[in-house]
């Protein structure tokens, strides 16, 4: 099997997973819980040339993505906050609404971010778009999907919680032409 070259984004994340591991002596549960989830990413270190992965971690520390410490005599590479903002926009960019079966409820998002936040309100718009949501007005969206988890990541991420709401409706106007554009 040949080996592959990592990439800065395989890097980043796997390093996320060993903070997980190092998380975990201080929260004896945490392998309960993310046990199947750390298999899965450890052997993913195996999958690429050491060599290559030693460079590509120290590209990442001349970068200032990584940072390189010494616990309990020995070396550990973690995160640097300019790492963990990467890591957040790679997991923005896979961030999906799970599209199941629908459960004849509508979800409306609407807010009111103040101007002083107007970066915010344009991610947060951005970001509602790329999860298809329907824009009903400026800062209204209209989708069938469940979307409680991703919502809050995002009003927490863009500190906009006191300015966003989720409604779980179950009838709207216009609703057979909703149904059609959305498939359903």
């Amino acid at each position: 099997m040949r080996l592959k070259t990592p990439r800065a984004k395989d890097v980043l994340l796997l390093l996320v997973v060993t903070g997980f591991i190092a998380a975990s002596v201080l929260m004896p549960n945490l392998p309960l819980v993310l046990k199947p989830f750390l298999k899965q990413q450890q052997k993913r270190w195996g999958h690429f040339d050491r060599r290559r992965l030693k460079a590509e971690i120290k590209r990442l520390q001349k970068t200032g993505v990584v940072e390189e410490t010494v616990e309990a005599g020995e070396t550990v590479f973690k995160l640097s906050q300019k790492g963990r903002e990467k890591v957040v926009k790679y997991k923005l960019e896979e961030l999906t609404l799970q599209k199941g079966r629908w459960d004849g409820k509508w979800r409306l998002v609407i807010y009111d971010i103040p101007k002083g936040k107007k970066n915010q309100a344009d991610a947060f718009r951005r970001l509602l778009k790329k999860l298809e949501l329907l824009q009903l007005q400026k800062s209204v969206y209209l989708t069938p999907y469940a979307c409680r988890d991703e919502i809050a990541f995002l009003k927490s991420l863009y500190d906009v919680e006191e300015h966003v709401t989720l409604l779980t409706i179950s009838g709207i106007e216009h609703e057979a032409s909703y149904k059609k554009y959305f498939g359903l």
